[in-house]
């Protein structure tokens, strides 16, 4: 007989398989998540609104059971029923969507404006056109727009092109775009360190963007110094033949969650001297190797050079990552080095900067702690990552067990 702690063990997790019914993909959000993007919200419709998953205008968080909440079209009619929203100008009450404010012609609801005003959602808004008066910014419609000295003008950034009477933006360096582009956000943290570009514009140029939904246009990205080789790649996946030379090039990388763009730019040094430094070029030293000066030693963060050759710098100790000698910070338990800082181990949903803060089986992602894709969020033994496929965690046991008396599973 099993025991009944054994029994609602497995009670539990028959509950809990019954409950994935609604499958999320690994690293995507349900309405009401936490949110940076527009992409990481999971199912029709969804957006990303004031760090929300929700719903777009003209569309309502339907609740299908108490578990599942889905975007879909807003109640449009007078009468019809809703749960949260209806479309404006009408307004979800008691269950019911109703003309409030307003008044009925024709069967429909009409809420009339003073001159000078629009609607927007249900409210009258004063708006106001390029070099018409204003008192704020948000009353200047056109793309582009601001309220400059009580006139609506081409905002900061911009130009204004006078045969076709609108207000465009301009690089960040003062060029013109090349054209309209949009960042392809990427959710998968592989494939994003994998590939040289994701978004829209030609290799040589980036896409800078308004914010969600990450819609721009095309500016040139250039090297530290010197032209980029438009024949090499950054991409992972690309031939050894057109692959970045790493011998005289480097990519060069701009980036943020989600996105990033790559250019392979030539080096001011090469090897075995690739470090450049005060108009010299010199080789990158670790712990116990000779150098010059302190940067040599993987950047001088850790280490100092001292009486020629790399060293800890006080208050770090000597470690060996497994891939070279190196120095690490010290710390307390309940904290992990991260280059020159201590910072603290932090659980499930809380703010990061590395892997190492959070628990076993997650990540670091886009500033958060997170299971890693494949896991998922465990509270029956506490808070942590669990593989569904072994939700007791019964091999990392057997794991641990075989590391600490030499016999790894397997050999």
């Amino acid at each position: 007989m099993h025991s009944p702690f054994i029994r609602l063990l497995f009670l539990f997790l028959i509950i809990d398989r019954i409950a994935e019914a609604f499958d999320v993909p690994c690293a995507q959000k349900l309405i009401g998540s936490d949110c940076l993007f527009d992409e990481e919200c999971y199912g029709m419709n969804s957006v990303c609104r004031n760090s929300r998953c929700t719903c777009p205008t003209n569309f309502e968080e339907f609740d299908i059971d108490e578990r599942t909440t889905v975007c879909r079209l807003a109640p449009a009619k007078i009468g019809d029923s809703c749960q949260r929203d209806c479309k404006p100008p009408l307004l979800c009450r008691d269950g019911k969507c109703e003309c409030w404010g307003g008044s009925i012609v024709d069967g429909k609801c009409v809420v009339p404006c003073p001159a000078g005003q629009q609607l927007y959602g249900v409210e009258c808004t004063r708006v106001a056109h390029y070099m018409q008066p204003c008192e704020k910014d948000s009353q200047c419609v056109d793309p582009f727009n601001s309220c400059i000295t009580g006139t609506c003008q081409c905002a900061p950034g911009t130009t204004r092109d006078t045969v076709r009477g609108f207000c465009y933006a301009v690089c960040p360096d003062g060029m013109h775009p090349r054209q309209t582009c949009r960042r392809l956000f990427i959710n998968d943290i592989d494939m994003l360190e994998n590939a040289a570009n994701t978004d829209s514009c030609p290799l040589g140029y980036r896409c800078v963007t308004y914010g969600s939904p990450y819609v721009g246009h095309c500016c040139r990205l250039r090297c530290p110094y010197g032209e980029p080789d438009l024949s090499q790649s950054c991409d992972a996946g690309a031939s050894p033949d057109s692959k970045c030379r790493p011998l005289t090039h480097f990519c060069f990388t701009v980036s943020e969650p989600g996105w990033k763009s790559s250019l392979c730019c030539p080096r001011p040094c090469r090897d075995p001297t690739p470090l450049y430094v005060n108009g010299q070029c010199l080789s990158i030293a670790h712990r116990g190797d000779p150098c010059q000066i302190d940067q040599q030693c993987e950047g001088g963060i850790t280490m100092s050079c001292n009486l020629g050759s790399c060293q800890c710098k006080l208050g770090y100790h000597e470690n060996n990552d497994e891939r070279f000698p190196t120095c690490t910070k010290d710390c307390t338990l309940e904290e992990v080095a991260s280059n020159d800082r201590c910072l603290a181990k932090v659980q499930l949903g809380a703010r990061c900067y590395s892997n190492n803060q959070c628990i076993q089986s997650a990540e670091c992602r886009f500033g958060t702690c997170q299971c890693r894709c494949g896991y998922k969020q465990d509270q029956l033994l506490g808070v942590r990552c669990t593989n569904p496929d072994d939700p007791l965690s019964i091999g990392s046991i057997l794991d641990r067990v075989g590391d600490i008396f030499g016999n790894k599973r397997g050999k």
